[in-house]
């Protein structure tokens, strides 16, 4: 096993020093004068695995380590993070480094955007002791539920659970209208939500769309 996670470490090492090039962006005229921007709505939500060329069968179970083993592969897999402008920002600071590891390698797939303009913040709470990948560990377990800041900001499914807007691609079409983020909190709202609805859908369509 020894052998197996320094190989293991030198190849998140390497990705780590060789981040993936930044995604190519052909930027709308009209958002040419704001790259950080453009560049948040037209990366791809790729999983890590993906971005960085390493699947998550590579890393052992969590039962095969012991201690000291855990720590090494988190350090290497933070620096991955640090490369790709990803920061975990809702990681309990009390969180045993076995369980961290657990946390950090099952959610390899998780979809994120690499970002290098501006970065990304991840968050992985579900604000939901039940489901939650932090466990006893995260706030939500002493609030039940949701906490009540979500009950008015953010959007659900019919069966309670909360939307991941993090997956919904913006079309094509929404680059192009009027409408697409401006400064109306209510109106990117209900586009946001159209969105959503047609985020499976092969033709997105929109009753309210007008061109720039």
């Amino acid at each position: 096993m020894h052998l197996y996670l320094t190989q293991l470490i030198e190849d998140l090492e390497a990705v780590a020093k060789n981040p993936p090039p930044a995604p190519y962006i052909e930027i709308p005229p009209h958002m040419a004068g704001d790259r950080v921007m453009a560049e948040l709505a037209l990366t791809p939500f790729k999983s890590i695995a993906d971005w960085t060329g390493i699947g998550p069968e590579v890393f052992p179970d969590m039962t095969d380590l012991v201690d000291g083993q855990w720590e090494s592969v988190n350090e290497a897999i933070f620096r991955v993070f640090e490369a790709l402008r990803l920061d975990l920002v809702d990681l309990p600071a009390d969180m045993p480094p076995e369980m961290v590891y657990e946390l950090l390698t099952t959610n390899w797939d998780h979809p994120v955007q690499y970002l290098p303009s501006s970065g990304m913040d991840l968050e992985l709470c579900t604000g939901d002791p039940v489901t939650c990948p932090y466990g006893e560990y995260c706030d939500c377990a002493e609030n039940p539920g949701f906490p009540p800041h979500e009950i008015y900001n953010g959007i659900y499914n019919d069966d309670g659970t909360k939307a991941d807007l993090t997956s919904v691609p913006v079309p094509g079409l929404c680059l192009l209208c009027r409408s697409y983020q401006i400064e109306d909190w209510d109106e990117n709202l209900l586009c946001m939500m159209n969105r959503y609805d047609q985020r499976d859908d092969p033709d997105f369509k929109c009753g309210t769309f007008e061109k720039i």
